[in-house]
């Protein structure tokens, strides 16, 4: 288990040995052990053992976090169990260093779990780089794949070479290992390429061609890739039926001007123009009456054609209309006619061919 980081008071005796040592005195400032206490007692700096003690650990492993603190980490693994209110450091010629208690436990261990104290010790004076411990390889472990810890960074050289188990790539070191195997991938494909083109080139001569004819466009020779296409008609090569290199597609008929109405125009592929519309007035008399096309054909009216139009069968109405004149592209004149004073005319239909 981990406790919480924990402000331990130096001994008199410690502080002692920890000034000396930074004037130089050769005193060995390793902590070798950690001792165990199940006592309720007061950290004082006279103390020189531990009150209650009832265990030593030796299992310890530190480093100098920064200047004037010590992280340090107690590891007891011994199927043991107790409880732990207070704890003392002790150097490697016996000192008692430095200790911690209080009131309520600071942990229980079972015998069938593992121990771990991390203590952060923040000196007033000095440099906490005085301090050694033990061997560090549980502060620090190395990192496995099943254990987190502490792993060296690959160099480009190792991570080229490819042989190292123990090292991780950083994503810098791997993009540049693959840029360069890209860049070797990139150039063996070209060569294959570049193979398979001069073997293609004795089997199939380069200078061979597809030739097109008709509709189809786009013939060259087999050195570069090509595209065989076959144009659509325009609205406009319909209108005059003299493009033979074009073939009609649906949309060729967008533009021709078709207008499904009552009253309408449409162009025939070919050119041929079709109108067709209604004129509806009740007229007594032998009047004329007007149409103009809109829009007026683009170059001629050959025939226009007449249906006269009443409302309902009468025999009172028995006026006719007849073409007044020959039609022009912009229109034609309608004479209304009758043999008698009697019924009227509501109208008439027309159509009218033209280009």
């Amino acid at each position: 288990m981990t406790t919480p980081s924990l402000s331990l008071v130096i001994t008199k005796t410690g502080l002692q040995r920890f000034v000396a040592a930074q004037l130089g005195e050769d005193i060995d400032m390793t902590i070798s052990s950690v001792a165990l206490t199940a006592a309720a007692f007061v950290a004082a700096p006279t103390l020189t053992a531990l009150p209650g003690e009832f265990r030593r650990v030796a299992t310890i492993s530190g480093v100098a976090s920064s200047a004037d603190t010590v992280h340090l980490v107690v590891r007891d693994a011994a199927e043991l169990r107790y409880e732990v209110r207070g704890l003392g450091l002790f150097l490697a010629d016996g000192t008692l260093f430095a200790t911690y208690g209080q009131a309520e436990p600071i942990f229980e261990k079972s015998a069938r779990s593992t121990m771990h104290i991390a203590i952060d010790l923040v000196f007033p004076t000095g440099t906490a780089t005085s301090l050694t411990f033990g061997d560090t390889n549980f502060l620090q472990p190395p990192a496995t794949e099943t254990l987190a810890g502490v792993i060296e960074l690959a160099t480009p050289a190792e991570v080229t070479t490819g042989t190292d188990p123990l090292r991780a790539i950083t994503p810098a070191t791997l993009a540049g290992r693959l840029a360069a195997l890209t860049t070797n991938i990139d150039a063996a494909i070209a060569g294959v390429r570049a193979s398979l083109a001069s073997a293609v080139a004795l089997l199939v001569p380069l200078t061979r061609r597809i030739s097109t004819s008709g509709l189809a466009i786009g013939g060259q020779t087999l050195a570069t890739d090509m595209t065989v296409t076959v144009p659509p008609a325009t609205a406009d090569q319909l209108r005059f039926a003299t493009a033979g290199n074009v073939a009609v597609t649906p949309a060729s008929f967008g533009d021709l001007g078709n207008v499904i109405a009552p009253t309408g125009s449409y162009t025939l592929p070919g050119g041929r123009v079709d109108k067709w519309g209604k004129h509806r007035a009740r007229a007594n008399s032998e009047v004329t009456v007007a149409i103009v096309f809109d829009p007026p054909f683009p170059a001629e009216c050959f025939n226009v054609s007449l249906t006269p139009f009443i409302t309902s069968p009468n025999p009172s109405d028995d006026y006719f209309c007849q073409l007044a004149g020959d039609p022009t592209r912009f229109g034609f004149t309608v004479q209304y006619q009758s043999d008698d004073a009697n019924g009227g005319l509501s109208g008439f239909d027309w159509t009218a061919i033209g280009h």
